[in-house]
């Protein structure tokens, strides 16, 4: 999974993808030769957003998860990493995109040491 995030983060760079439909980047599993899309999802309002975040991150507030996933979103089988301020909202946002059938989703925060 490090290596997919390096990788994300990598083919992200300079992108500007506020309220953009998601691209995503590419990683393939040690464990199978499949590629899987990777999408990082900064889940802060819009005005935290736009203060600073990781750069390539899609802005869905965790409060608009469930409106804006489905047209921001398409991949439900997309590597989806989540993050926010303390990990609290991205928690909240993966179990909103888990019970809309999303099945690769990770909230960042449990990945910083």
């Amino acid at each position: 999974m490090v290596t997919g995030l390096t990788a994300l983060f990598v083919w992200l760079k300079g992108r500007n993808a506020e309220r953009d439909p998601a691209s995503s980047a590419m990683v393939v599993s040690p464990e199978g030769a499949a590629a899987r899309p990777v999408v990082l999802v900064d889940v802060r309002t819009l005005d935290e957003y736009r203060t600073g975040h990781k750069e390539g991150a899609l802005n869905i507030p965790a409060d608009e998860v469930e409106q804006l996933a489905p047209r921001l979103l398409p991949d439900k089988n997309a590597v989806i990493m989540l993050y926010c301020r303390t990990g609290k909202r991205a928690d909240k946002a993966l179990e909103a995109l888990r019970k809309m059938g999303y099945s690769h989703v990770e909230n960042l925060h449990r990945f910083e040491m």
